[in-house]
């Protein structure tokens, strides 16, 4: 198969919000109690005033370029996946995490499940290579082979 993915209208919608870093977009398309989970750093996000935060966060302690580029896409009834790569310039420093700016490129791949109910985002979880980042931006050092 080649060519473009075929990517669903809303998850199109979203995705373009997150890459406008339009946080207030990103929180329309979901419920008011959405559940919202990030697996790399653990957190946890309940409510769309949390994920504002979330996303704001993005922004203020990881990259001022980030964008999504969704590889595949997946519903079934209610639920929906799509792999993507994020890619940016890691120049916002996380005080936070002790996560100094480094000014270098990353692109490291993730995958968001979830769940809508009456066309708003219920639950959402992603999973994304937080090692990977990490190596790329020169904050933990390449693994080894055979190590």
């Amino acid at each position: 198969m080649t060519g473009e993915p075929v990517v669903p209208g809303w998850i199109q919608q979203y995705v373009e919000a997150c890459n406008r870093h339009d946080a207030a977009a990103v929180v329309a398309m979901m419920a008011e109690d959405v559940q919202v989970a990030d697996t790399a750093f653990g957190g946890e996000f309940t409510g769309r005033d949390a994920v504002r935060q979330l996303l704001l966060g993005m922004d203020a302690g990881l990259s001022s370029d980030y964008r999504f580029t969704v590889r595949k896409a997946i519903t079934a009834g209610t639920d929906y996946a799509f792999e993507w790569v994020l890619s940016g310039t890691h120049d916002r420093a996380n005080p936070e995490l002790g996560l100094p700016a480094t000014g270098k490129a990353f692109s490291v791949p993730g995958l968001t499940i979830g769940t809508r109910h009456n066309g708003a985002i219920t639950h959402n979880r992603d999973y994304w290579n937080l090692a990977g980042f990490l190596t790329q931006v020169g904050l933990m050092p390449a693994p080894t082979p055979g190590a």
